[in-house]
């Protein structure tokens, strides 16, 4: 049996595949299976001298672009979820400040829920300007 020579004047890129067996292939076929899978379409297969093929592994560029805009989505939906709750919990603070305020100024105990005549007459003889829907106190 005699020994064939080949000439090539390309360049040769290593490859290892799954078993372990290195082999060279050429540049263009390695670059043109990573192109395929980096853009998310099926990868053609390299086969190694053993006969088991091989294709890149992990997530395409594609996949990982998607994956990053729907966790920027998600982040985004969830900011204005919790910008929601935070207005409603606001309002439903100033509707409780509100109201205690009125009801001081009418009289009643916060504690005991009883009516104050004398604290009534106060708020009206020295304070008669107060308005508890917009005061601070």
């Amino acid at each position: 049996m005699s020994a064939e020579t080949l000439n090539y004047s390309g360049k040769l890129v290593v490859e290892v595949c799954w078993c372990g067996m290195r082999h060279a292939v050429p540049s263009e076929l390695s670059d043109f299976q990573q192109r395929q899978h980096d853009e998310g379409r099926s990868a053609m297969a390299i086969y190694c001298p053993l006969g088991h093929s091989h294709v890149p592994a992990g997530k395409s560029k594609v996949k990982q672009v998607e994956e990053e805009r729907e966790r920027a989505r998600n982040e985004a939906a969830t900011r204005a979820a919790e910008r929601d709750q935070a207005e409603a919990s606001a309002r439903a603070h100033k509707g409780v400040a509100t109201r205690a305020r009125k009801r001081a100024a009418a009289g009643v105990c916060p504690c005991c829920k009883r009516t104050f005549k004398q604290l009534a007459r106060h708020m009206e003889n020295k304070h008669p300007d107060f308005d508890p829907a917009v005061s601070d106190a």
